[in-house]
């Protein structure tokens, strides 16, 4: 892993986390697996194309990339306003291995000792028996962004963005747990520096 927090990107990101999905209402960790958007979920991807559409530059260079994963298709398709996107590998959602599709009280169940020593969401993609890790997430992202090559959206996940907006933003890895990742809103990143638009 680069010891260099900072990831530098000469262009400007708009950053959409997909809507939600019942797996997120239920408390059940979706990693590379998926469950589909709830009613909220769509209506959430409808308030990012309202943002999207008083928001983006008025240019026919913009590129549109979108995770593999359907729940991330399918907030693409909304919140982009059926503007074509490419769907790009390397923003799947950070794999968490035998504890996808777990609720916390199965987690527990399953594996009693380690579920003790996960207190926040951070230590569950970090610990979860058989997941990639945040280290090999962060080689991924770097990668991508290294790949970027003008005004960028993207759609993605809870982690992969937390993680991306941990890069850009030369945040310490040490509080990228803090990092909020609301759906329904849009995040825009230029030159290190995010702001969140409603």
């Amino acid at each position: 892993m680069n010891n260099e927090v900072f990831s530098s990107c000469a262009y400007t990101l708009y950053l959409l986390r997909h809507g939600e999905t019942e797996w997120n209402r239920d408390g059940r960790i979706q990693g590379s697996m998926n469950s589909s958007l709830t009613d909220l979920g769509r209506s959430q991807a409808a308030q990012q194309a309202k943002i999207l559409s008083r928001t983006l530059p008025n240019s026919d260079n913009l590129t549109y990339l979108c995770s593999p994963l359907p729940r991330a298709q399918e907030t693409a398709e909304i919140a982009l306003n059926g503007v074509e996107f490419i769907t790009d590998l390397r923003l799947r959602e950070l794999s968490c291995g035998r504890w996808e599709g777990l609720s916390s009280a199965e987690r527990e169940a399953n594996d009693p000792v380690l579920a003790s020593t996960c207190t926040t969401d951070w230590d569950l993609y970090q610990k979860a028996p058989g997941g990639e890790g945040i280290p090999r997430l962060e080689e991924r992202l770097r990668d991508f962004i290294n790949d970027i090559s003008g005004t960028t959206v993207i759609v993605a996940h809870k982690v992969v963005l937390t993680v991306l907006r941990g890069l850009l933003t030369a945040t310490p890895r040490s509080q990228w747990h803090r990092i909020e990742a609301s759906q329904g809103t849009v995040i825009k990143v230029t030159d290190g520096t995010e702001s969140i638009l409603r």
